[in-house]
């Protein structure tokens, strides 16, 4: 039996794959010249209106025709608009990337494509072939060692953090951590307080601990209902609370790494305590995940070694280190962002 193929139809589909595919492969570029343009301030010199590329050069001290060249890639990417020739105004995609905005992307922009991340993608292969953290291999020391080495990287990538603190925990999502049980919260590796602060502003009654290393609590002070603790967790975790939080935290380790921070923490809590981990929980079967979960998966090993985890990976590592699990609570409609609750065992 002779089976006929529409050639045509074919070829037409090879060509939308061809297209989606370099759309991906050259993706890369699109990143950075996003990344040079939060790195220049250009939504910031923009903020107030159009401005001739000439101005932006001179506000940047950068060469004028090669600037004028990354607003036309930025015009193409929807940054900037080129309200008539050589001058440049911002565009909706822009308006993020303001330093002042309220749902700035600009300090994640700048910690996500630095230098150190972006070589360290460049490292993916090893990663994949050793299972070991790409960073490591080409810096010759952890990720959290280097930012400590660079104090203006550690403040955007901590201020990164808070203002996804902020935006992604409103307070409907605090409400549903029912943090009013509780005397004392311990933010661990709570950097600059942003969930800390909005657990107390939410809880009058409620005092906290806030505790990290020194770097990431750079500028932090302590307050009459908050403790400023500075250490390292995997070493110790301060005593005297009867709660402890660990947000976004394993993920940035490996299990045998996750146990001891685990390990630190069950070894000082009360048998009335209780432990919220506050994480993505990965489903199950991984292809149900998005490209964004898989990809930052990826991005977690070649940094710093950790991963993302199902609920079944995060029952055996609390019960590995003394914890029994006991709710999982979804703290958005719109995202696989839970709240993990475990009491010791």
């Amino acid at each position: 039996m002779l089976v006929h193929s529409d050639s045509g139809s074919e070829d037409a589909s090879d060509a939308r794959a061809e297209s989606e595919l370099l759309e991906l492969i050259f993706g890369f570029r699109f990143s950075q010249v996003i990344y040079a343009a939060a790195r220049l301030g250009i939504a910031d010199l923009l903020e107030d209106g159009a401005e001739p590329s000439a101005q932006l050069a001179a506000a940047t001290g950068t060469d004028v025709h090669a600037l004028t060249r990354l607003l036309h890639a930025l015009t193409h990417l929807g940054v900037v608009a080129e309200v008539e020739p050589g001058v440049f105004g911002l565009a909706s995609l822009g308006r993020p990337l303001r330093a002042k905005a309220a749902r700035s992307v600009k300090a994640l922009t700048l910690s996500s494509c630095d230098d150190a991340s972006w070589r360290s993608w460049g490292g993916l292969l090893h990663s994949v072939a050793t299972g070991q953290p790409a960073f490591q291999h080409i810096f010759g020391m952890t990720t959290f060692e280097y930012l400590a080495q660079r104090p203006e990287l550690s403040a955007t990538y901590h201020e990164a953090s808070a203002r996804d603190t902020s935006t992604a925990f409103s307070s409907e999502v605090l409400a549903r951590l029912n943090c009013s049980r509780f005397h004392t919260v311990v933010d661990v590796g709570g950097g600059r307080g942003a969930l800390l602060s909005g657990l107390l502003r939410a809880n009058p009654a409620l005092r906290g601990i806030l505790f990290d290393m020194p770097a990431g609590l750079a500028g932090v002070r302590a307050t009459d209902r908050c403790d400023v603790v500075s250490g390292d967790f995997l070493e110790n975790v301060p005593e005297g609370g009867d709660a402890y939080i660990l947000k976004y935290i394993l993920l940035d380790w490996s299990d045998a790494h996750a146990a001891k921070i685990l390990t630190n923490c069950r070894r000082v809590m009360p048998s009335n305590g209780v432990l919220i981990v506050i994480e993505l929980v990965l489903p199950d079967e991984l292809g149900n995940s998005d490209r964004y979960t898989t990809t930052g998966d990826l991005g977690l090993l070649v940094t710093t070694g950790g991963r993302e985890r199902t609920r079944g990976e995060f029952e055996a590592l609390l019960k590995s280190t003394g914890f029994e699990l006991s709710s999982i609570i979804a703290l958005s409609e719109d995202h696989d962002v839970m709240a993990i609750e475990a009491v010791p065992s």
